[in-house]
């Protein structure tokens, strides 16, 4: 078994740097591994050198990434910052969820995905108890919606929709704004005498 090397990686964004602890077996591991990271940060630039750097959270994140130390049968909650009770931490001036950028540095597609643990600890960042959904969270479900639509299709107000449906009326207005309602049967044309 090799031991492991120990890289420095300089990363750089809107000429903000940070410097990252990064082990690997091979120089191309490394080189890799600084690819993932820079992609899943959106950094502009590195730089790796043969250099011991202090090892810090966003480090060890990576490392169990690379190395794929995470357990299926193991929780792993998140212990550091936290932000709308989901995990995060802060790089470069700036907010990261941690399950985005697991995401972004396993090179999942991101456009409209969201990971959310599926194990009963909110706070696990384990990608193997990850669910993925399209979207942005939804209040209201493909059958709500489908009520909602009915309603409106009866000529009811968006009030009243609101509240059969239990959500705020700037709901019903947010799903409304994507859906196109039509007035009489398909086949209708006004007579144009």
């Amino acid at each position: 078994m090799t031991k492991n090397k120990v890289y420095k990686l300089h990363v750089s964004k809107n000429s903000k740097n940070l410097n990252l602890q990064v082990q690997a077996s091979t120089a191309a591991h490394a080189a890799a591994q600084a690819e993932d990271i820079c992609r899943a940060l959106n950094a502009t630039s590195y730089t790796l050198h043969y250099q011991e750097n202090e090892a810090t959270k966003l480090c060890t994140l990576f490392k169990k990434l690379a190395f794929s130390l995470y357990d299926s049968k193991i929780c792993e909650p998140w212990e550091h910052s936290f932000s709308n009770n989901v995990p995060c931490l802060y790089v470069f001036n700036q907010r990261y969820y941690v399950r985005t950028l697991i995401l972004k540095y396993l090179d999942i597609p991101r456009e409209g995905i969201i990971a959310r643990p599926s194990c009963i600890c909110k706070s696990c960042i384990n990608p193997y108890h990850f669910s993925y959904r399209f979207g942005k969270n939804s209040k209201l479900t493909g059958g709500d919606l489908k009520m909602l639509l009915a309603f409106m299709g009866q000529g009811s107000g968006v009030s009243q929709a609101a509240k059969a449906l239990k959500v705020h009326r700037s709901t019903i207005y947010r799903k409304l704004k994507n859906e196109h309602l039509s007035v009489g049967s398909e086949n209708y044309r006004p007579c144009s005498n």
